[in-house]
């Protein structure tokens, strides 16, 4: 994997030889690496990190809170499958980010060697990378798997086969992660990635929400609007504006010359925090559209949860039962 693949959060993105090449001076030392211009950008870096390992530490209880409900507390379905291997891919997505956070917060006050600093920032991005992709492709089939469930429910019902969200799942990592090994031994394999991210993947996902949103809130107004499918249109809503800055800013900086460090990995960190709080608030989600607004008592995660996901399959089933009749 190429030491500049994902860039890092402060002036070391590229190679301490590389920024000394390009200077037309010899290799960089830590203490020349940070200037007093560069102080401003240092500062904001550090609060981006320090906000990315914040929200990171609560998108980890809402996710482990996922994973525990969904995994070994309730009785799983074919659309609860999909939401327990996103919060899976979330999970571990934060776990990264807040070693990053971690990090970058010791190099900044210079705690850390920096020839520890490069090495982590070169190969700490290949679980970032997996994890992340794992996460988009998993958010990609699900709102295709509702886009059929809500234009052709019939089949949806009665002809998917019963294991398809696991096989799909399950796939689904093993992509991510051969995309991953081939990153390790060939460089720019990860531009590929998030090159295909943007051309594919995205116009996917638009496409995606814009059916789901059309087929349920316009032209099936005698439909149920069921609140997992709300919660899905919104975590694709949510994914759109904060996960794919990510994938943009880091094209743009394979095609564009570097021509300031400091201002490449303020616009990198940004993009991860994008990511951290796209990862952390697909729980919240979960629980403002399915918490009982009108009950008296606080309601438990497990309860909301169980309402949420059960009650798209009990609209569906109430839909089905007249066509069924007919034939």
């Amino acid at each position: 994997m190429s030491n500049g693949s994902l860039g890092s959060w402060s002036t070391s993105n590229a190679s301490w030889e590389d920024i000394g090449a390009e200077n037309g001076t010899d290799l960089l030392t830590p203490q020349d690496g940070f200037d007093h211009g560069s102080l401003p950008y240092r500062i904001a870096n550090i609060l981006i990190s320090v906000s990315i390992l914040l929200i990171s530490i609560f998108g980890l209880m809402g996710n482990g809170t996922v994973i525990w409900f969904l995994g070994f507390c309730m009785k799983r379905n074919p659309f609860t499958t999909f939401i327990l291997h996103l919060a899976a891919a979330d999970l571990g997505t934060l776990i990264c980010l807040i070693f990053f956070a971690i990090v970058s917060l010791l190099w900044s006050f210079s705690l850390l060697p920096w020839y520890v600093y490069n090495l982590f920032m070169s190969f700490g991005t290949i679980p970032l990378l997996f994890m992340y992709n794992t996460g988009q492709y998993l958010l990609i089939a699900i709102s295709m798997d509702r886009c059929v469930s809500v234009v052709f429910p019939l089949w949806h019902r009665c002809h998917r086969p019963p294991y398809f969200s696991t096989l799909v799942c399950v796939s689904i990592w093993i992509i991510s992660f051969l995309f991953t090994a081939i990153d390790i031994f060939t460089p720019y394999t990860d531009f590929y990635q998030f090159l295909m991210n943007a051309i594919l993947c995205l116009p996917l996902m638009t496409l995606s929400t814009m059916v789901l949103f059309i087929k349920v809130y316009f032209r099936s107004q005698k439909w149920k609007k069921g609140k997992a499918l709300t919660a899905i249109l919104l975590a694709l809503l949510v994914f759109l504006f904060l996960a794919f800055p990510f994938t943009c800013i880091l094209l743009i900086c394979f095609f564009t010359p570097v021509t300031d460090y400091n201002v490449q990995s303020v616009a990198i960190s940004v993009g991860l925090l994008c990511s951290c709080l796209n990862s952390s608030i697909n729980p919240l989600i979960y629980f403002l559209i399915g918490r009982n607004k009108r009950a008296q008592s606080r309601e438990s995660m497990k309860v909301i949860l169980q309402r949420l996901f059960k009650e798209e399959e009990n609209c569906r089933e109430k839909r089905e039962v007249p066509v069924q009749t007919q034939m």
